[in-house]
C-alpha cells in the first residue's frame, strides 16, 4: 500500500518545509521537450527559494552541477525528467541518498514515471506540504567474488549475467541458499525485481509480478535446455550465479555497462536495504491499469483518449538498451 509522505518540521522563509533545501534534477537531454521541461521545473523550485543541482553532462540550468559519485550528497529530493530510462538512472542516485523520487514523464505512459509535465508542480506542491504519497520499491544489489571489481551494483530492474561472444553460450551455476538450482547453459541468466519483471524478464518469457509481492525472479535467457522458465524466490535467502565452463561473462545492473565475471567467478545478488520511494501522484492509474494499457489487455485503459497532444516517443531504449515496453 503507498504511505504518505512525512510530514516537515517548519518552514524555510515561508516557501516549503525545512526539510526540502536542494533538489537534484536527472534528465533525457535527448528529448527537447524534456529539456523545456526541466528548465520549467527548476525556475519552479527557484521561485521558492530551493536549491537545485544536475548531473554533470546534462547540463541543467540548475545551481550546482556535481558527476555522477557526488551527487546524492545533501539532496532531500530527486526529479526525474524524461521515460522510464530516465527514471532507472534516477532512481539509483535517490536510492544512495535515502530520498524520494518523483518521474515527470515525457512523451508516454510508463510504468514508472507517475506525472505529466502540466501536473508536476501540483505534485511537488504535496510533496513540499508533506501531502504527497510513496510507493516503495524493492530493489536487488549483486556483490561479486573473484572478479576485478569489488564495488556492489545495485538496481531496480534486474541484474544480469550475460556471454560476452554473440556466438557462444555462457555456462551459468544457480544457488539459493546452499542449494544447487539449475546450470544453465544460455544466452544469459537475470534475476529481476517485481519492478522489473514487466521489463528485460518479460521479454524472456517471464511472468508479471504486481509490485507488492516481496520476491526475485530467476529468469534465463533463451536457454539451450528444454526449460526455460523463470523460478520465483523468496528474498531471504539470495542467488548466487557462477560462470563455469570457458566463457567468461559480463554483469550489468539496470543495463548499466557490463562489468567483467572470468570463468570461476560468482556474483551474489540479493534483497537491498535501499528500496526506492517513488512519489505518488492521485491521478496516476495503477498498476493493473497501466498493464490493461502497456500489453493491450482486454479492458478500460486509462490513458486510450487522454492527451491528444502528446506524441508516443518509442526511440528511448530502457536502461537495457532495448525499445518497448518496459517498468
Amino acid at each position: 500500500m503507498p504511505e504518505p509522505m512525512p510530514a516537515a518540521s517548519g518552514q524555510s522563509d515561508g516557501a516549503g518545509p525545512a526539510s526540502i533545501r536542494r533538489v537534484g534534477f536527472v534528465v533525457h537531454v535527448g528529448r527537447p521537450a524534456a529539456v523545456e521541461t526541466a528548465g520549467q521545473l527548476l525556475e519552479w523550485f527557484a521561485q521558492r527559494g530551493i536549491a537545485t543541482r544536475g548531473l554533470q553532462g546534462e547540463e541543467p540550468r540548475a545551481d550546482d552541477v556535481q558527476p555522477l559519485d557526488r551527487f546524492s550528497s545533501d539532496i532531500e529530493l530527486v526529479v526525474s525528467v524524461g521515460g522510464d530510462g530516465t527514471l532507472l538512472r534516477a532512481a539509483r542516485l535517490a536510492s544512495a541518498a535515502d530520498v524520494p523520487l518523483v518521474g515527470v514523464n515525457v512523451g508516454r505512459v510508463g510504468f514508472l514515471t507517475q506525472v505529466r509535465p502540466p501536473d508536476a508542480p501540483e505534485l511537488l506542491g504535496h510533496v513540499l506540504a508533506g501531502e504527497a504519497e510513496l510507493d516503495e520499491r524493492m530493489a536487488i544489489v549483486a556483490r561479486p567474488d573473484l572478479a576485478e571489481w569489488s564495488e556492489p551494483q545495485w538496481a531496480l530492474n534486474e541484474v544480469m549475467v550475460e556471454k560476452r561472444a554473440r556466438h557462444r553460450l555462457i555456462t551459468l551455476r544457480a544457488r539459493v541458499g546452499n542449494e544447487d538450482v539449475a546450470t544453465f547453459s544460455a544466452d544469459g541468466v537475470m534475476v529481476a525485481t517485481p519492478t522489473g519483471s514487466t521489463a528485460y524478464s518479460f521479454s524472456a518469457r517471464g511472468p508479471i509480478v504486481s509490485p507488492r509481492v516481496q520476491c526475485m525472479l530467476l529468469t534465463p535467457v533463451s536457454p539451450h535446455m528444454v526449460s526455460d522458465r523463470s523460478i520465483v524466490l523468496d528474498t531471504t535467502q539470495g542467488v548466487e550465479l557462477q560462470v563455469l565452463g570457458d566463457e567468461p561473462g559480463l554483469l550489468s545492473a539496470d543495463g548499466r555497462p557490463g562489468l567483467e565475471l572470468p570463468v570461476g567467478a560468482s556474483v551474489r545478488i540479493e534483497r537491498s536495504e535501499h528500496p526506492v520511494r517513488l512519489v505518488r501522484s492521485p491521478r496516476s492509474p495503477s498498476f493493473f491499469s497501466l498493464l490493461r494499457e502497456k500489453f493491450s489487455l482486454p479492458g478500460q485503459a486509462p490513458h486510450a483518449t487522454a492527451g491528444a497532444d502528446w506524441e508516443p516517443d518509442a526511440t528511448e531504449p530502457n536502461a537495457a538498451g532495448r525499445v518497448g515496453p518496459h517498468s
